[in-house]
């Protein structure tokens, strides 16, 4: 999500782009796809040669394939656009970047910020994700897919491990915004460039440069260049309306021309509007997550390679074992603390089975793999970045 700042306003965005005149039916949510070329091999693939592996913004109903794209930017006006059913050549296989499961984890930095007490943090990532599960799908049904809350970690890092847990983290970053300095927030997904599954999304608050609590002003001493926020004028936000808008990231979903969606690519002056999930992004979501009945509480969040609340440096390869997570909200309950002994032996027997996650009679237990699991040493784990 793009601050105002640069972005004036919505309408004069659209309009400056020639976007305004286009009826809203033409135009509606976008995805990213990942594509590969048959004429490479899988370590071609796996090293990104260039002719090898490519990506397109591609936004129903119309596909377009805008080959100036690059990762974060919208789906351009005509005559940038070029319909098409995919990349030109038939060499091309391209896949949607998605998640292909139903169930998905997430933790919060355990440091919050100082700028809001967790149990609104917990809250307000809860009700975000609640606005896109909670929608009706055209047809009738609701999105396939749960979220699950899995505590406060201490790992606040944009990361992803092969060799050992991993976490999809919401974290803050009140001192120093390290992204573009027009991001109010961004959401980082890795995934796999041969098939475009997300491996892990991981979200950033940009409260370094931005107000997101209209109660408490910012720290006077940041917004300057020592905290990357490289301009003077800083405005505030809807703190509910940037998360809702950056869990629509995390499932799958890219910015939108539809002017009144919440997947716009930044706000107008009516931010209280972006709470709520509009036509453009139910058709989204529910395309990405075609409607089935998923039990939030019976799912397996437990992320690739196992759950850790450490970052990867800290980790032994092993057993990543969240003991269970204090606070309040969500569905975290099932994650039991194991005795030194039971993690061993749990991780051992996983070890040899599979490299994957491990359980017991205590509950479940994250193992981090010593070597990539199949198909992914070989897949490309590519990164994409929307705000």
């Amino acid at each position: 999500m793009s601050s105002p700042w640069l972005h004036r306003s919505i309408a004069a965005a659209l309009a400056a782009s020639g976007l305004a005149a286009w009826p809203s039916s033409a135009r509606a949510y976008c995805v990213v796809d990942t594509c590969v070329s048959s004429e490479c091999t899988d370590e071609e693939i796996g090293d990104k040669k260039p002719g090898c592996v490519t990506s397109y913004y591609r936004c129903d109903p119309i596909e377009t394939c805008p080959s100036s794209c690059e990762w974060g930017q919208t789906c351009p006006a005509p005559p940038n656009d070029k319909p098409c059913t995919h990349p030109p050549e038939a060499k091309w296989t391209c896949s949607t970047i998605r998640w292909n499961r139903t169930c998905m984890g997430y933790a919060i930095h355990e440091d919050g910020s100082m700028y809001f007490d967790l149990d609104t943090i917990r809250r307000t990532v809860g009700e975000a994700f609640a606005a896109w599960s909670d929608v009706e799908c055209p047809g009738g049904g609701k999105p396939g897919f749960a979220v699950q809350y899995m505590g406060d970690v201490s790992c606040g890092d944009v990361e992803y491990n092969t060799r050992a847990g991993n976490v999809n983290v919401f974290t803050f970053r009140d001192s120093f915004w390290p992204r573009k300095p027009g991001q109010i927030a961004l959401t980082t997904q890795v995934f796999s460039s041969s098939d475009g599954e997300i491996y892990n999304a991981d979200t950033e608050m940009n409260t370094a440069c931005y107000q997101l609590n209209p109660e408490v002003a910012l720290d006077p001493d940041s917004g300057g260049e020592a905290d990357g926020c490289g301009f003077a004028g800083r405005s505030s936000h809807d703190f509910l309306a940037v998360v809702t808008h950056e869990m629509g990231h995390f499932l799958g979903l890219s910015h939108t021309a539809a002017p009144q969606a919440t997947m716009v690519p930044s706000f107008n002056g009516e931010e209280l509007s972006f709470r709520s999930i509009e036509q453009d992004d139910i058709n989204g979501i529910c395309a990405l997550f075609p409607p089935a009945d998923v039990d939030p509480e019976a799912c397996n969040p437990i992320p690739r390679h196992g759950f850790s609340p450490e970052c990867g440096a800290e980790q032994v390869v092993g057993c990543s074992a969240g003991a269970t997570p204090g606070g309040s909200g969500g569905h975290a309950g099932w994650i039991a603390a194991l005795s030194g002994a039971a993690v061993a032996a749990a991780a051992w027997r996983r070890r040899v089975k599979t490299g994957a996650v491990a359980r017991d009679g205590a509950g479940r237990c994250g193992v981090g793999a010593p070597e990539p699991l199949p198909g992914e040493e070989a897949a490309e784990r590519a990164r994409a970045e929307a705000g």
